[in-house]
């Protein structure tokens, strides 16, 4: 057992009779027992809090790292895509040009010859004129 407190032992040694103290040594060591008790369950707590942030810190740190590589995974994916949708667009505005030129080329063609039709025409009436104009 521990100790008795200095008051027991002074009234022990003063009047030679057991102490009238309202706590017995047994009730003293009682008090240590739930101290160290305390001290003990304290430091586990404290111990626990810490596991816990250090667990915390790396499921985090796990976290951030998939996070990035998955950003940069759909980054590459969005320039791929942008890559072939840039490659499409001009593919289908080069086939757009060659049609217009072909249809310009046409519409061209057909200008002509509505304008050579209608000199034809023209040429063939004022000839008809001429001829039933002189007869």
């Amino acid at each position: 057992m521990s100790a008795m407190p200095e008051e027991s032992l002074r009234e022990i040694a003063a009047t030679n009779e057991p102490p009238r103290t309202l706590a017995s040594p047994e009730f003293f060591f009682l008090l240590q027992r739930l101290d160290r008790l305390d001290e003990k369950l304290t430091k586990e707590i404290r111990d626990g809090d810490q596991k816990s942030e250090e667990r915390i810190s790396a499921v985090e740190q796990k976290l951030s790292q998939r996070i990035d590589t998955v950003e940069q995974k759909l980054s590459q994916r969005i320039d791929t895509v942008e890559q072939k949708l840039s490659q499409r667009i001009e593919t289908v505005e080069q086939k757009l040009s060659q049609r217009i030129d072909t249809l310009d080329d046409k519409l061209g063609n057909l200008r002509f010859w509505a304008i050579s039709a209608v000199i034809t025409i023209a040429v063939g009436f004022i000839g008809t004129i001429a001829t039933l104009l002189y007869k």
